[in-house]
């Protein structure tokens, strides 16, 4: 029995995060379906979830602009980037601009938890990242990058390493 509960606390601590956690997290911003694909080491954490319901949860702290959503990082520690202007690749580039140490947190969590990545998550990731419809969060307490796709109904998250 000690044994049994000893490999489980193993395989608990070789994963960035597991599924279960993770929705629990998400859930608190958006509704969940789903899961389309997961997977997590130690090094990364990726999923794509099937939304039940598009719309962001008061929890969530939404900006219209760049410059807001650095005020909100600040405040709350979380924020999606509701901005039809630009793509969520263009607002991370733009966040980099303005606030080059979140901009950089949010780009290494893309490119990091893409290591997590099945050929499905990616390809939903690929295409949310360049639909400007698209909504872009980021979770800086758990270094979790979102994006809201209302085209494909989905919600794909990134983290890299801690």
């Amino acid at each position: 029995m000690l044994l049994a509960l000893a490999s489980l606390g193993l395989a608990a601590a070789c994963v960035r995060e597991d599924e279960a956690a993770l929705r629990d997290r998400l859930n608190q911003w958006f509704s969940l379906g789903d899961t389309v694909g997961f997977d997590s080491t130690q090094a990364c954490a990726a999923g794509a979830f099937r939304l039940v319901d598009p719309s962001i949860k008061a929890p969530m702290p939404v900006a219209f602009g760049v410059g807001a959503m650095r005020v909100q990082l600040e405040q709350a520690g979380r924020v999606a980037l509701d901005d039809s202007a630009q793509s969520p690749d263009r607002g991370m580039v733009a966040m980099v601009n303005l606030q080059r140490h979140t901009g950089m947190q949010m780009r290494r969590a893309a490119l990091e938890g893409r290591a997590c990545m099945d050929d499905t998550v990616i390809s939903a990731f690929r295409h949310a990242l360049d639909e400007p419809r698209a909504v872009l969060a980021f979770d800086q307490d758990a270094g979790s990058l979102m994006i809201l796709d209302p085209v494909t109904g989905l919600l794909v998250v990134a983290m890299g390493a801690r």
